[in-house]
């Protein structure tokens, strides 16, 4: 068996923790530059506030009801996602964190007449552990676990549901439409339809190498899935092949020193996931554009490459290197809204990993350099990850300057006016008690 454990409303929830006075109050969560509206709570919903909604066409509606608004703390919902897989991880040894608020359990050690106390029992600890209010749905394979989270939000009085290969589960999947089933878009079940095949019990009870020929090899295992058959295993994390930071800027930028300080943040950022999964990168990528939505403006886009003489997660190094990029690209008189950088060529360092020479660099002053830069980047990820992000920084990101409540100097940042403290990760927004 398997289990999906599912936060609720997660980043409303991670705002919940803190303030507990919204527990019982519409809530929304905004994207980047407080856009749009990408969580709300069940208060919210009933409004009839749509998921994805741009928030000035709701400001009337959030106001006359008092919904509390709140723009995206991802170092917070980050934090309290980590606190939440931990706590799973002590439950079961084996886990799958399938996304930010999602992550699959092997159930195989759990005796299965005891599996619905056990599941509630976890829980019931995971929000006393956490604050985090989680569904849980179980299922022989995964694709009916993540099943048995839709009807464990809907159907269950205690959070957990648990289907099992039997006539109910047929009377489930007819009810059902075809987009329900985790893995089918709209554009499959369109297929599917074309074909006579209208409703999941009817894909179960279907030829799978039909289905196969249809739509793809994903189509035929989630038929075996939805028969019981598992197809789909628990994957371990595996590391990116590329990563990429990038923002839209809170304000239109125009001149370069402001795109360096955005650039040179995102890079740390960058190398910091680098170095996190214990990986180097051979190469990196810059792209920069104008905002296409303003029509008047003069629009521009371009990127650029260069590959490292040697692997590296220095930095130092690759902010050089980035800085070099956007010197080709930038254009002066054009109003900038984004810029990005994509880390590639990344290679795991495995403990015994050996670095392949340079021919223009080999020698004991490569590898003393080598060495001084890895306990370098060491000291800095230590000491920002016990004293709370941007303690150590680089010049090259700028500073930020505190003048009668305004941020100046710092006008490549998002706008995030509704944002809470970071409540777990830095030491002066720890909760004070009176």
């Amino acid at each position: 068996m398997y289990g999906l454990v599912d936060c609720n409303n997660f980043y409303v929830s991670c705002e919940r923790v803190f303030n507990p006075l919204l527990k019982t109050k519409p809530v929304v969560v905004l994207s980047n530059n407080d856009g749009c509206i990408i969580a709300r709570s069940n208060e919210a919903k009933a409004l009839g506030i749509p998921m994805g909604a741009p928030l000035h066409l709701y400001k009337e509606l959030i106001n006359k009801n008092k919904v509390f608004t709140y723009s995206s703390n991802y170092t917070l919902y980050g934090d309290m996602s980590s606190r939440v897989m931990t706590s799973l991880n002590f439950f079961v040894p084996d886990i799958e964190i399938y996304s930010i608020d999602e992550a699959f359990l092997s159930l195989e050690k759990i005796n299965g007449v005891t599996v619905l106390d056990e599941m509630v029992k976890i829980r019931k600890l995971i929000y006393q552990w956490t604050g985090i209010p989680v569904s849980i749905g179980v299922g022989p394979t995964k694709t009916l676990a993540k099943l048995a989270n839709k009807m464990a939000k809907k159907h269950s009085s205690n959070g957990v549901y648990i289907l099992t290969i039997s006539k109910h589960l047929d009377k489930i999947l007819k009810d059902l439409s075809l987009e329900d089933i985790w893995g089918i878009s709209k554009g499959w079940a369109n297929r599917l339809k074309s074909i006579g095949i209208n409703n999941p019990f009817e894909l179960q009870q279907s030829d799978p190498r039909q289905i196969r020929n249809l739509i793809s090899v994903v189509g035929e295992r989630i038929v075996y899935e939805l028969r019981g058959i598992p197809c789909l295993t628990l994957e371990g994390i595996t590391a990116k092949q590329s990563i990429t930071v990038s923002r839209s800027f809170g304000n239109i930028i125009n001149n370069k020193n402001d795109l360096k300080k955005a650039l040179a943040n995102y890079v740390a950022r960058a190398a910091e996931k680098l170095r996190s999964q214990n990986s180097l990168c051979g190469a990196i990528s810059v792209f920069i554009h104008t905002n296409r939505f303003r029509k008047k403006d003069l629009q521009y886009s371009n990127s650029a490459s260069i590959i490292f003489d040697d692997l590296t997660d220095s930095t130092n190094l690759i902010i050089g290197k980035a800085f070099k990029l956007l010197e080709s690209l930038y254009l002066p008189n054009y109003n900038y809204k984004k810029i990005g950088v994509v880390l590639l060529d990344i290679q795991k360092r495995e403990h015994n990993f050996i670095i392949q020479d340079n021919l223009f660099t080999y020698g004991n002053t490569k590898k003393e350099f080598t060495n001084k830069s890895d306990i370098c980047m060491k000291m800095l990820d230590s000491i920002n990850a016990k004293m709370g992000k941007m303690t150590l920084f680089y010049g090259s990101q700028g500073i930020i300057k505190q003048r009668k409540q305004r941020i100046e100097g710092n006008n490549w940042k998002m706008r995030s006016s509704y944002r809470s403290p970071f409540y777990t990760t830095n030491w002066n927004d720890i909760l004070r008690v009176s």
